[in-house]
């Protein structure tokens, strides 16, 4: 495509309406008219042959043509303002990682300092989620998350996810009470199921263990600091419960680790891999591994 076909601020506008997924949006971040907009998007869409945006009930939403050019738009964007704050020495990079809830206290924050030690010249920012992300620039550069085969993107296993059954320490004024289990399995029809399989492996009879009372949560962290507190016993990442083990505030109740297929993965769009700070972070991470077992 001639770039002079696209005119550079269609490309700029369309990129707006595609984050705000409104015209209004797109207009007021931009400091044009809503007419300024609609007529820059007609003309985008006469140079890509079809329509990049159709009108939803009353606003509107991308076409497939516009999600893809979205997508591309995004990095291109973002790859041009990088390449001018090399030129204007404003080149600091910032590193968003978008991180599920139970890995980042349980593994990553704990082993951060040796990152910054080594990386002095990049910013980590910490977006922390409790369900996987949406795997796309508009959310964050780099992911960690238990769904590692999104399209386009380039995954590193980082831990196996096993589950320890924990409660509270010996030495606790809760030990010596009778507690009900926590169970993160909230399916009413699978209630408990993860005390289930558990028990199976462990060798354990439910029966020995289960008081008859339920205590749900959708969290690991919840479900760990509910162990912590008295309140029962948890099945949580045997990473995320380590500390907690070592420090003398858990006991577990076997050696026994629960598979939950659910492992966790740093994911780095292909396409992005060979930027800098991308590439610091991804070694850093291998070298975590390396040194560590993943454990």
């Amino acid at each position: 495509m001639n770039r002079h076909r696209a005119n550079m601020r269609a490309l700029e506008i369309f990129e707006a309406v595609s984050r705000h997924e409104s015209i209004h949006g797109a207009a007021a971040e931009l400091g044009v008219t809503q007419s300024a907009v609609s007529h820059q998007i007609r003309k985008l869409s006469e140079v890509v042959g079809e329509r990049v945006v159709v009108r939803s009930g009353r606003g509107i939403m991308l076409t497939p043509a516009g999600r893809r050019l979205a997508a591309k738009l995004q990095v291109a964007f973002t790859q041009i303002e990088r390449s001018l704050a090399e030129v204007v020495g404003t080149d600091r990079d910032v590193l968003r990682l978008a991180i599920c809830s139970s890995f980042a206290p349980g593994w990553l924050i704990g082993r951060l300092g040796s990152f910054f030690a080594a990386h002095p010249e990049i910013d980590l920012q910490l977006r922390m989620y409790a369900q996987d992300p949406e795997l796309t620039d508009a959310v964050a550069d780099a992911f960690v998350t238990t769904l590692p085969t999104e399209r386009g993107f380039w995954a590193m296993q980082l831990q196996a996810e096993k589950l320890i059954a924990v409660a509270p320490a010996p030495e606790s004024r809760f030990a010596s009470q009778s507690l009900p289990l926590v169970t993160t399995t909230l399916d009413p029809l699978r209630l408990g199921d993860d005390w289930i399989a558990w028990s199976r492996i462990a060798g354990v009879a439910l029966t020995d263990i289960h008081t008859g009372r339920w205590l749900q949560t959708s969290h690991y962290l919840l479900a760990l600091e509910m162990a912590k507190n008295g309140l029962g016993m948890a099945l949580v990442p045997d990473f995320l419960a380590a500390r907690d083990i070592e420090a003398g505030r858990l006991r577990a109740l076997s050696p026994a680790r629960l598979p939950t297929e659910e492992d966790y993965y740093l994911c780095i769009k292909a396409a992005r891999r060979d930027e800098t700070a991308l590439r610091a972070f991804e070694a850093w991470f291998r070298r975590q591994i390396a040194e560590t077992g993943g454990s």
